[in-house]
C-alpha cells in the first residue's frame, strides 16, 4: 500500500471546492445527541414495548385459532386446509396493501399513525374474542385477515422510525433488541395460546388476554416520540397495483447493497418458515421425541435467535458490521448440513413405538447435539439479519425508507409462500425426508449467499477484514468518534505493513477508499481484493504521468461524492518502524478538494509477518495487540505535510507507546 503522491514541479489544476456533505438525505442523529441506555430511554422503550405486545398478541390469537380450527375439523385434511387458509389470509394483506402502508408511513407523522394502527387493534381483538367464544370458523378467519392487515401497516412504521430516534452507532443494538423481543414474544404467545386454549375455560382466558394485550399496546404507543413525516408531499393512492409499483420503484432506486440486503432478509424468512413448519415432524420422526420435546425445540430455536440478535451488537462493537453477515450465513449452512445427516440421526431412532421424553433426550448421548444444531441456526440467524436491517435503515434515502421497508415486507411474504411451496413439492410430491429438505436448504443458502456477496463485494470484504483484524488480532481503537459519520474527509496514517488499510477499515464506521501503488494494485494475487475495496491505483509521475493524474482526479471525484479517502503520505512502507517524512501529495489533494484530514497512528504491526521486519518466534497463545489511534480532524486551511506527521507521531506517544 503506497501513496506515491510525491511532489511535482507542475501544480495540479485548481478546482472549485468540492468538499460538501455526503449527498444523502439520511440525516441521522449524532451519537452524542443522546445519553443513557436504549431500554431506559423514552425515545426507544415505548416503541420496543409496543412492538413486543403486538407480536405477543398476534401469536396468542393465531395459535389459539389454529388449534381450534384443527379440533373442529372433521378430518386431518380439513384441519390442514383450515391451517393453510389461516396462514394464507394473514399473509394476503402484505401482498395487497404493503404499497399503501409504505406510502402512508412516508407522508404521515409516524407516532400518530402508530397510535391509529394500535387503536384499530382493539376492535379487531373484540371481534377475535367473539370468534373464539362462539367458535365461528368464518369469523376466526376474518379476524386473522384483519390482524394481517394491521401488521401490514405497522411493519413499515416500526423499522423506519428507528433511525429518527436512535443514533447511528445505536442502530445495530436497537434492531437487535427489536428482533430479540419479537422472537421472545412469538415464543411466549405460541406457548400461552397452546396451553390455555386446551383448558376448560381456555376460550375465556384467551379472549381476556388478547383484549388486555391490545389495550396495553395502545397505551404504550401513546408514549412514542413524535417522528416527522419523511416526505409529506408524496402522492398517496388507493390503487393496489400502482402503490405496490411505487414501493418497488423506491427499492430499485437504492444502492446494490440495500437491494441485496432486502433479498437476504426475505431469504432468511423462507428458511425460518420452513424450519418452524418442519420442526414438529423433525423432532417426532427423526429425533423420536414427544410433544414436550417439540415444545423444547421451539423454545431453543426462538430463544437462540433472540440471543444471536443481542450478541450481534457486542460482536459489531456498536456499529453496523457487515462482516458478521457472511459469518452468519456460513454458520446457517453448516448447522443445516449437520441437521441433514441421516447416518448420525437414524442411530438414535427409538426401536419401539414409544417416543422419547425430554429427560430421555437430554440423557441420550449425542441426541442433545440436534438441539445444539437448532440453537446454532438461531444464533447465526441473529448475526445474519440484524446488520441487514440496520444497513437498510442507514443507507436508504430518508424520503423513501418506509416504502423500501414496505417492499421488503412484500418480498418477505412472497418468500414465505415460496417456503410453503418448496415444502409441499419436496415432502409431498417428491416424498423427500425432512433431513433431505434440510440438506437442500443448506445448499440453496450457500448459493444465495455466494450470489449476494458476488453482487455486493463489500459484504465479503468486511468479512475478510473482520476475521483478520477482529478475530486474529486484538484491535484497540482510540478516538474512533473523530471519523465523521458523513461527509468527505481524507484519512492519513503511518505505513507499517501491507495490511494497514484493513486495520484502518476495521476501526472505521464507514467505508474508506485507499490509494494503492499501481503495481501492487494490478498484481494477480491482490487485484480482486483491491477492486472489491474500490481502491484507487496510482503510479509514479515520471513512470506513468497519465495514471498519476487519473489517481488525483479519482480522489477529487470521490471527495466530491462525500466519501472517505485513505492515503499513506510516507509513500512507502517503513524500513525501521519509524515514521518517515510525509510527502507533499497530501497538500495537493487538499488544495484541490479542501476537506478535513483525519490523522491516525497504527501500532503493533511492526515486526508482524506483514511488515518488512518479521520477528520469528514461537506462536503465542495471546493474540497480537494492534492499536488504531485516531486524532482530531485538521481543517483544510491548516493542512501541511510536516504538521500532519507531527500529529501522527503525537498519537503514538499518547495512545500506543506500549504497543510497539
Amino acid at each position: 500500500m503506497q501513496e506515491n503522491m510525491t511532489s511535482s514541479k507542475e501544480p495540479l489544476a485548481n478546482k472549485e471546492p468540492s468538499a460538501g456533505e455526503e449527498p444523502s438525505a439520511n440525516k441521522q442523529p449524532a451519537a452524542n445527541k443522546y445519553t443513557g441506555g436504549l431500554l431506559s430511554s423514552k425515545r426507544f422503550l415505548p416503541l420496543f414495548v409496543t412492538q413486543f405486545f403486538s407480536a405477543l398478541n398476534d401469536n396468542v390469537y393465531k395459535q389459539s385459532v389454529l388449534l381450534l380450527l384443527i379440533f373442529q375439523a372433521a378430518s386431518v385434511a380439513d384441519g390442514a386446509l383450515y391451517s393453510n387458509l389461516a396462514a394464507g389470509l394473514f399473509i394476503l394483506p402484505f401482498f395487497l396493501f404493503s404499497g399503501m402502508a409504505g406510502q402512508l408511513a412516508e407522508k404521515t407523522e409516524k407516532s400518530k399513525l402508530i397510535r391509529i394502527v394500535k387503536l384499530c387493534e382493539m376492535p379487531i381483538m373484540v371481534v377475535g374474542a367473539i370468534s373464539i367464544m362462539t367458535e365461528l370458523t368464518w369469523l376466526m378467519l376474518v379476524t386473522v385477515f384483519l390482524m394481517g392487515l394491521q401488521s401490514t401497516f405497522f411493519g413499515p412504521l416500526k423499522y423506519s422510525i428507528l433511525p429518527q430516534h436512535v443514533a447511528r452507532n445505536e442502530l445495530t443494538k436497537a434492531n437487535g433488541l427489536v428482533e430479540s423481543g419479537t422472537f421472545v414474544a412469538i415464543l411466549l404467545g405460541t406457548v400461552f395460546g397452546t396451553y390455555y386454549i386446551t383448558q376448560e375455560a381456555g376460550p375465556t382466558y384467551i379472549s381476556i388476554a388478547i383484549l388486555c394485550l391490545a389495550a396495553i399496546g395502545y397505551v404504550c404507543s401513546r408514549f412514542i416520540p413524535i417522528s416527522e413525516a419523511n416526505d409529506p408531499s408524496l402522492k398517496f393512492t388507493f390503487n393496489i397495483v400502482s402503490s405496490t409499483k411505487s414501493v418497488f420503484a423506491a427499492l430499485n432506486s437504492q444502492t446494490e447493497s440495500v437491494r441485496k440486503s432486502v433479498i437476504g432478509i426475505s431469504w432468511f424468512w423462507l428458511i425460518g418458515a420452513i424450519i418452524l413448519t418442519a420442526l414438529p415432524n423433525y423432532v417426532k420422526h427423526v429425533m423420536g421425541g414427544d410433544e414436550l420435546v417439540v415444545t423444547s425445540a421451539l423454545v431453543v430455536f426462538s430463544l437462540s435467535i433472540a440471543i444471536g440478535s443481542l450478541l450481534c451488537e457486542k460482536l459489531s462493537r456498536s456499529r453496523i458490521e457487515l462482516g458478521i453477515v457472511p459469518f452468519g450465513a456460513i454458520l446457517i449452512t453448516i448447522f443445516l448440513y449437520l441437521l441433514s445427516q441421516e447416518p448420525a440421526i437414524t442411530a438414535y431412532k427409538v426401536p419401539s413405538e414409544a417416543l422419547l421424553t425430554i429427560s430421555q433426550v437430554m440423557n441420550t448421548g449425542d441426541m442433545v447435539w440436534h438441539l445444539v444444531w437448532m440453537a446454532g441456526i438461531g444464533i447465526a440467524a441473529g448475526f445474519y439479519t440484524v446488520p441487514l436491517y440496520a444497513l437498510i435503515q442507514q443507507r436508504t434515502n430518508e424520503k423513501s425508507r418506509s416504502r423500501v421497508i414496505a417492499a421488503n415486507n412484500v418480498l418477505n411474504a412472497l418468500f414465505m409462500v415460496g417456503s410453503a411451496t418448496l415444502s409441499i413439492v419436496t415432502l409431498s410430491v417428491f416424498e423427500w425426508s425432512i433431513p433431505q429438505l434440510m440438506l437442500l436448504l443448506a445448499g440453496l443458502n450457500l448459493l444465495i449467499s455466494i450470489y449476494i456477496y458476488t453482487k455486493v463485494p463489500e459484504f465479503f470484504l468486511r468479512f475478510v477484514i473482520y476475521i483478520l483484524a477482529i478475530c486474529m488480532y486484538r484491535v484497540r481503537t482510540n478516538g474512533e468518534s473523530n471519523i465523521p459519520e458523513e461527509g468527505a474527509a481524507v484519512v492519513i496514517g503511518n505505513h507499517v505493513s501491507f495490511v494497514d488499510w484493513m486495520f484502518i477499515l476495521a476501526a472505521s464506521p464507514r467505508p474508506i477508499r485507499f490509494v494503492v501503488f499501481a503495481p501492487i494494485y494490478n498484481s494477480l494475487a491482490l487485484n480482486w481484493l483491491f477492486k472489491m475495496a474500490k481502491a484507487i491505483p496510482i503510479d509514479g509521475e515520471k513512470a506513468n504521468p497519465k495514471a498519476f493524474k487519473k489517481a488525483f482526479d479519482d480522489v477529487a471525484q470521490a471527495l466530491e461524492r462525500g466519501e472517505l479517502v485513505g492515503i499513506f503520505p510516507e509513500g512507502k512502507l517503513t524500513d525501521d518502524g519509524s515514521i518517515d517524512t510525509f510527502r507533499r501529495g497530501i497538500e495537493k489533494i487538499i488544495e484541490r478538494s479542501p476537506v478535513p484530514v483525519i490523522p491516525l497512528h497504527l501500532g503493533g504491526l511492526w515486526g508482524s509477518m506483514f511488515s518488512r521486519k518479521t520477528k520469528w518466534r514461537l506462536p503465542r497463545l495471546r493474540w497480537s495487540l494492534v492499536s488504531v489511534s485516531v486524532g482530531e480532524p485538521v481543517m483544510a486551511k491548516d493542512v501541511t505535510a510536516d504538521d500532519l506527521r507531527e500529529r501522527v507521531a503525537g498519537l503514538k506517544r499518547v495512545h500506543s507507546p506500549e504497543v510497539d
